[in-house]
């Protein structure tokens, strides 16, 4: 039977802890918290600033919008998008915000589908940029990243990587490139640019190219701080401008790579710059002697593996 507690038809007794309320046949216990001295609350913690995303500048567009979606459509129909797929299906945002140089490795060497010969987590053989040691220690790598000429140590290591700075490559050179990895699966290029050249904040930064629009000379930037920017598509020459600042940690502009897995036959143009057409310069292509290694033979460890000197960010 249901009781309702009216004072008109039932008999209430109030102690300090509780009403008791009776009706007929039931009787229903209502239970009051017990009252105690009022006390000061504690002031709230301040709030610490925080970010959602930044605004991406009016003149790059973001791959998720109508114009950006238009743009991948004739990209890949034209051919200027063949390893996109690869890339997206191995899409990482960095764990940390100055991991974007391992996390764009990370990224690329997962789409080349090659076995870094260590496990991941389980039983699984995987790359992640917290595996991808480098020759910084973890606080100096989460502090400011790694270097132009740590990267290359770094991925040299895992894959078969030619390393061009922005001073030593021409514009019709990045171009040059740009179009000839965007149409392969097989090969991928990742940028070391600045930010600010772009009208973005923070400053140097790496990030893979996924897509060249041939009518617009744009490309696709699939950028690992994707809590911070979306993926967008940039104008080439602008991309070019980016590459072109001094980093403060080298005194040496920055510029991009060219990864591929270590059995694969490129172009042998690649190596080459237009400064030094007739010869493949060293000086330009790599920044550090590396040893050989056998095809398919990777170390097991994530690391570069070199002596400090290899991956010192003052060696030219």
């Amino acid at each position: 039977m249901v009781s309702m507690c009216k004072k008109s038809d039932s008999t209430k007794e109030q102690g300090s802890h509780g009403t008791s309320c009776s009706s007929n046949n039931s009787t229903v216990t209502q239970i009051l918290a017990p009252k105690f001295p009022k006390t000061e609350q504690a002031a709230a913690p301040a709030t610490a600033t925080s970010f959602y995303r930044r605004t991406l500048p009016s003149e790059l567009v973001s791959f998720t919008s109508a114009e950006g979606r238009k743009l991948f459509k004739e990209a890949l129909n034209a051919g200027y998008a063949e390893g996109y797929f690869n890339l997206a299906g191995n899409f990482t945002v960095q764990s940390e915000p100055a991991y974007c140089g391992p996390s764009s490795l990370a990224m690329v060497l997962n789409a080349l589908e090659v076995d870094p010969g260590r496990t991941w987590k389980g039983v699984w053989r995987w790359y992640s940029d917290e595996l991808l040691e480098s020759c910084r220690t973890e606080s100096e790598l989460k502090a400011s990243g790694i270097t132009f000429d740590q990267f290359l140590c770094l991925s040299s290591s895992h894959a078969q990587v030619i390393a061009k700075r922005g001073a030593a490559a021409s514009r019709e050179e990045f171009l040059r490139d740009i179009k000839y990895v965007t149409q392969r699966d097989d090969v991928f290029m990742v940028l070391s640019f600045s930010r600010k050249t772009l009208g973005q904040t923070g400053d140097g930064h790496f990030s893979p190219i996924g897509a060249y629009h041939p009518e617009t000379n744009k490309a696709l930037v699939l950028d690992s701080a994707r809590y911070k920017y979306p993926s967008w598509f940039g104008d080439v020459d602008k991309l070019y401008d980016s590459l072109q600042p001094v980093d403060k940690d080298t005194n040496l502009p920055r510029g991009y790579f060219l990864i591929s897995r270590k059995d694969t036959q490129l172009d042998p143009n690649l190596l080459a710059t237009d400064s030094h057409p007739d010869q493949l310069s060293t000086t330009n292509i790599s920044v550090v002697e590396l040893p050989e290694r056998p095809l398919d033979v990777f170390p097991t460890m994530l690391s570069c593996g070199k002596s400090k000197t290899c991956c010192s960010s003052k060696q030219k």
